[in-house]
């Protein structure tokens, strides 16, 4: 871990996101959201319905199973941000990275991770924080930091 190095705190769930700058560990964070101005959030019900079987012969029908609309947009909207947080690394000369997000958004997130971008990844959080004030989060990034310590 660099002390002077710039870290990059990735806050999300499955349908917003929102990126901080932390120029030095442990100072202030710098919210930076012109670094995801070419991510749209994902609004849920733009999806169409998983449908619907009916049986030729009888009354009965049955769901589709399977990744509904909106679980396959949230994937998509996940699986785009990990593609600007690694734009944003590689643009922006970051050291490490940390990703606070729901515990479901965080799975896909790890998942989609590159292995370029696994080295930077020093802490995750799985907590819903994407509507945390700065000073929250600060507040949260620290504690995290002395859990991990």
């Amino acid at each position: 871990m660099i002390v002077d190095g710039r870290t990059l705190v990735v806050v999300a769930d499955g349908r917003k996101a929102r990126v901080f700058e932390e120029p030095r560990r442990g100072g202030a964070l710098h919210e930076r959201p012109e670094w995801l101005a070419d991510l749209d959030d994902f609004s849920p019900g733009k999806g169409t319905s998983p449908g619907r079987v009916y049986d030729r012969f009888g009354h009965a029908s049955h769901g589709v199973t399977g990744q509904t609309p909106n679980d396959k947009g949230e994937h998509e909207f996940l699986v785009g941000l990990v593609g600007q947080v690694e734009r944003i690394v590689n643009d922006h000369a970051i050291d490490d990275l940390i990703v606070i997000a729901a515990p479901k958004a965080l799975g896909v997130l790890r998942e989609a991770l590159p292995k370029g971008l696994e080295h930077k990844l020093k802490e995750t959080d799985a907590h819903d924080r994407v509507a945390a004030s700065v000073e929250d989060l600060h507040k949260a990034l620290q504690a995290l930091r002395r859990e991990s310590a």
